[in-house]
């Protein structure tokens, strides 16, 4: 259903984006009217499982909207998924900021985008809208799940139909990862003069391997919030800045973004929860920790705010934990769980589809990161396997349903060893 071209009243419409050609090529007059300030878009998966239809209408304003307004809604990994208003403008400036940032780093101009994550994300939203403004419709490959074969597959179909373009993608880490075990993957990844890789921490080995394979791989960070990526390695997008709020004598603290890309709020939060959110108008404050380095302003994420584990007073931050393990190859999710001595400790699940879920393998993890160097305070106190580690979007872990699989395994409250 198009949109409807009027200024006023507009309603949200549900947009059902399916990872097909159909359904991505069946989107994009709807989608380039959105760009042209018209109508007003929710994307959802098909069938909306998580009802965000009802969620984002839920509130005093019911289904109106601006025109020129896409609602991206957040993973929802730590709760009810939040939806960011964002409008054309954001979405034009990201384009354009990111197109920026490609050329000057690369050469590249703008050109045609291989699809490969979940349309209805804003990661993979903003590849449909990139290929737009470059005046491109995205490759989407035809298989419905992401493999090796079907990206190489993909690769040479678009190149084929593009023989002279710069070709672009964006993935997560995992399925750079599944790429770099595979020569043809590897080989296809090769062909692309920027291949955008987020939604979650990246190993630093991962890293290496790609750019010793000559790959041209570009770190992003960002979210709904601020119409995906807006900080490439480090770097915060032409026209954007990063700032650090309230640094300890460390550095740290909590990042804040700010720019024409960063939303005007959300549909579905308001009050003191909006305001902390969005301060001023083009600021968005994260839920992230970091630092910047005082030579070159390159930011680090460290960590979530509001995630760390208060254990006998000592601040433990889930994704350090995760990076000691990501530095043993192996791939985890720590949180904190009860305890009746320290207050709360560090449990973690390992992914491993070897074991039965919940097999306890706590004395192994902790005997493989203490080989390693980690320090003490990192390793966990309990540690069981999940075959499948759950995820809520593109290499987002769920860790409200691993949360609740540890505190079953560990006990509501146990005493720590």
């Amino acid at each position: 259903m198009t949109p409807s071209r009027t200024s006023s009243p507009t309603f949200l419409e549900p947009l059902p984006l399916a990872p097909t050609a159909d359904s991505v090529h069946g989107a994009l007059p709807v989608l380039s009217d959105l760009l042209t300030g018209h109508g007003a878009v929710l994307p959802v998966p098909p069938g909306d499982p998580a009802g965000l239809a009802g969620i984002m209408a839920a509130g005093p304003d019911g289904r109106r909207a601006r025109a020129g307004t896409l609602v991206a809604c957040t993973s929802g990994s730590t709760g009810t998924p939040k939806g960011a208003r964002l409008r054309s403008e954001n979405l034009a400036a990201s384009a354009e900021a990111t197109a920026g940032y490609i050329h000057a780093t690369t050469g590249a101009d703008p050109g045609p985008w291989l699809l490969v994550l979940p349309p209805h994300h804003i990661a993979g939203m903003q590849v449909i809208l990139r290929s737009i403004a470059a005046g491109h419709a995205p490759a989407v490959p035809g298989d419905d799940h992401f493999t090796a074969a079907g990206f190489a597959a993909a690769t040479r179909s678009l190149r084929h139909a593009r023989p002279g373009a710069d070709l672009h993608t964006s993935l997560v880490p995992t399925q750079l990862a599944r790429l770099l075990d595979d020569a043809d993957g590897t080989a296809a990844l090769a062909d692309y003069a920027a291949v955008l890789v987020g939604g979650a921490a990246t190993r630093p080995d991962l890293v290496a391997r790609a750019r010793e394979a000559g790959l041209r791989i570009m770190l992003t960070y960002g979210s709904s919030e601020t119409a995906g990526g807006m900080v490439y390695d480090g770097t915060a997008l032409p026209g954007t800045t990063v700032e650090i709020e309230d640094p300890d004598a460390t550095g740290l603290g909590r990042i804040l973004l700010s720019g024409p890309t960063v939303a005007d709020g959300y549909r579905n939060v308001s009050g003191d929860a909006e305001q902390d959110a969005f301060p001023r108008r083009g600021v968005f404050r994260t839920s992230d920790l970091g630092r910047t380095d005082p030579a070159t302003g390159r930011l680090t994420v460290v960590g979530r705010s509001d995630g760390a584990v208060n254990s006998g007073g000592l601040k433990i931050l889930p994704e350090q934990v995760e990076a000691a393990l990501g530095a043993s190859d192996l791939t985890g999710c720590a949180a904190g769980v009860p305890d009746a001595d320290w207050g709360e400790v560090v449990a973690v699940a390992v992914e491993d589809a070897r074991q039965d879920a919940g097999t306890e393998v706590t004395g192994e993890i902790r005997s493989t990161l203490h080989a390693a160097g980690v320090a003490a305070e990192l390793l966990p106190r309990r540690a069981f396997t999940m075959p499948d580690l759950p995820r809520t979007g593109p290499g987002k872990l769920d860790r409200m349903t691993i949360r609740t699989a540890l505190l079953e395994w560990c006990g509501a409250v146990h005493r720590a060893d």
